[in-house]
């Protein structure tokens, strides 16, 4: 076993892993579109809708004409199909908007981008194992917006991926004059350095038609690995990746007042991480808000996709909100329903609570 042991030993300090690192076979795992439950409600619309209650991932110069500071908390829970989700609650969606004098605005926002939870076979030259990866990936936003005039502003911020995931290996050399099977257990602990790119947005508001328009830029980071073995010896790597650039577009009409109907689009290209590529695609969106009187609206919207991480999904979603003391809080509830491919769905519950306090007497 001491012989063994050198040997082992030895062969990772020249190769640096043995067995060589395999990534999980879902790549970043099962993805996710960002954003709060007002737009989750509508189908994913907010490029070209205002809000100013929570910061907009598609476009955050639509909360532009925000008067008050506001804090909301948003989380989602899943039954799916989907082994990536596992029914677990997924990670929270955190939105922070702060108006500020001369027409500025700073806006901050946390969210989930996907979800990683696979077993992958190992198989090397001298023996087999299984390795079971459990992680995710998140996103956040931090920017500036500024109001131009009474009804134009633009956004200018930095959008940021980060993630990590661990991957815990038993492995079996193969020993035929071995008596009994020696297995040897590793963990690789993968993590996705921050990747920041630049965000830029435009936003026109009216009374009866609002537009909007954003693009982020590719956004290239590190990917660092580092094995751990039974025992003292490690090894790790760095290697590079990049997120590509995004494009979003929305437009809204308030047909009566108490009627807003919205269309988003959204197109990315080819996603290529982990050794696993998410082909080049585009959302389309179409939601609507009821002002129901007393504090109480209603939503409804549909998203279709092309490509993709679901390629031919359609989503139908509704929900509701009610707010208090003017718009000092809120509480809002999305549902969805997604379908794609053969037999493959998924029901999504989305709850999120606001808080907001006028600071600047506006």
């Amino acid at each position: 076993m001491i012989i063994l042991s050198l040997l082992f030993a030895s062969v990772v300090s020249i190769s640096g892993f043995s067995p060589g690192f395999q990534p999980p076979s879902c790549g970043i795992g099962a993805e996710t579109a960002g954003g709060g439950v007002r737009a989750f409600s509508m189908g994913g619309v907010s490029a070209g809708m205002p809000d100013s209650a929570m910061v907009s991932s598609a476009n955050p110069s639509a909360s532009a004409w925000a008067v008050s500071t506001a804090f909301s908390w948003g989380t989602k829970v899943r039954d799916t199909r989907d082994l990536s989700w596992s029914g677990a609650s997924a990670f929270p969606d955190i939105s922070m908007i702060i108006p500020m004098p001369y027409n500025l605005q700073f806006s901050a926002l946390l969210s989930n981008r996907s979800r990683i939870n696979s077993e992958d076979s190992v198989v090397f030259e001298n023996g087999s194992g299984t390795i079971k990866w459990t992680g995710g990936s998140a996103e956040s936003y931090i920017g500036l917006t500024e109001r131009v005039s009474e009804h134009l502003a633009f956004s200018l911020g930095g959008k940021c991926f980060f993630g990590s995931a661990l991957g815990d290996a038993v492995t079996t050399p193969y020993n035929p004059g071995q008596q009994v099977a020696v297995t040897t257990m590793y963990r690789d602990d993968l993590a996705f350095s921050p990747a920041w790119g630049a965000v830029f947005g435009a936003f026109m508001n009216t009374d009866y038609l609002s537009a909007g328009l954003s693009i982020a830029t590719d956004r290239p980071g590190n990917l660092n690995v580092q094995r751990d073995y039974t025992g003292n010896s490690s090894a790790d790597t760095t290697s590079h990746y990049s997120v590509p650039g995004e494009l979003y577009a929305g437009l809204s009409v308030r047909i009566i007042p108490r009627l807003a109907i919205g269309l988003d689009f959204y197109s990315r290209k080819a996603l290529n991480l982990l050794g696993k590529t998410t082909e080049a695609g585009s959302t389309a969106a179409s939601g609507f808000e009821v002002d129901a009187g007393n504090g109480f609206c209603i939503r409804g919207g549909f998203r279709a996709m092309n490509g993709l991480w679901r390629d031919g999904a359609m989503m139908y979603t509704g929900g509701a909100g009610y707010t208090v003391s003017g718009g000092k809080a809120s509480f809002d509830v999305g549902a969805s329903y997604e379908t794609w491919g053969a037999d493959q769905s998924e029901t999504v519950v989305f709850a999120s609570v606001m808080a907001s306090e006028n600071w600047l007497g506006r």
